[in-house]
């Protein structure tokens, strides 16, 4: 822990006003010596947080360093976009909405989430992860992806089973993603969870590129057929609010404020399960 927060202590001594350090410079800053900060830039250059200048015995921050805040740049938008149409989303429906982005790993994170109003609901947190290809918001996080793309994320033709009704093999998780594709939005029940059905829709930034999942989750014992369509027009109403707040500009999109999706929603709800 002391020396995780000495290297921490070293990449905050960065600054943009000093981009630019050398060894003694962070020694004299941090107190600490010169051998001692020395094995801790080298460690911080191989993980690729920093980055030591060929031309000058000086260091600067890394590539991987420089991802992680993008990151945050892109997913601060995204809460600020997102937030309020989920808790719209959770106020009209009582349903637990999330929004996921997908990890290098082929799994999902969740980045935020309403839980549900009622007191039967399955509850999973935020920052928690799980094999997208089990997933509704995974699944449609995969679908953009290419078959070389899904093979390197699961190189293994059988995958875990998370539930009885999870997808089995790639070969069928890829024709899964085909069928999510032709549809615009993806559908599962009971394949991460028993019991709960789930939706999900991409969001896109202002460039059209795809960034993240929204999802709606439900038990099934509140479901039906008639549900399940009217959840899934509502999942891709709410991907679209939050992509257009992202500055994406969908002519297929009619409902861009959030105002609007309340308007649908009187509109389209359905009856209540017995």
């Amino acid at each position: 822990m002391s020396s995780l927060l000495k290297a921490i202590a070293v990449l905050n001594t960065f600054s943009p006003d000093q981009p630019e350090l050398k060894i003694a410079d962070i020694s004299l800053r941090l107190g600490i010596p010169v051998p001692t900060s020395y094995r801790i830039l080298a460690t911080l250059t191989k993980a690729g947080l920093l980055e030591k200048k060929s031309d000058k015995s000086t260091y600067v921050i890394g590539r991987t360093l420089y991802t992680v805040g993008s990151l945050y740049l892109i997913t601060t938008d995204l809460f600020q976009a997102a937030a309020p149409v989920l808790q719209a989303i959770n106020s009209i429906t009582d349903e637990a909405t999330n929004v996921c982005i997908l990890d290098d790993n082929g799994y999902i994170i969740r980045l935020l989430r309403e839980e549900s109003k009622h007191a039967l609901r399955h509850v999973v947190h935020v920052g928690s992860a799980s094999p997208a290809y089990a997933n509704a918001a995974g699944k449609a996080l995969l679908s953009v992806l290419i078959d070389e793309e899904i093979d390197r994320l699961y190189p293994e033709e059988k995958l875990k089973q998370l539930t009885s009704k999870t997808v089995p093999t790639k070969t069928e998780l890829k024709r899964e993603l085909q069928q999510v594709r032709e549809n615009d939005y993806a559908f599962i029940s009971e394949q991460a969870y028993v019991g709960v059905d789930a939706f999900a829709s991409l969001i896109r930034n202002a460039s059209g590129s795809v960034i993240a999942a929204a999802t709606i989750a439900v038990p099934i014992a509140r479901m039906n057929e008639e549900k399940r369509k009217i959840f899934a027009s509502l999942v891709r109403i709410e991907a679209g609010i939050i992509s257009y707040r992202l500055g994406y500009q969908d002519r297929d999109q009619q409902i861009h404020q959030i105002a609007d999706l309340y308007t649908w929603w009187q509109q389209n709800q359905p009856d209540e399960v017995l």
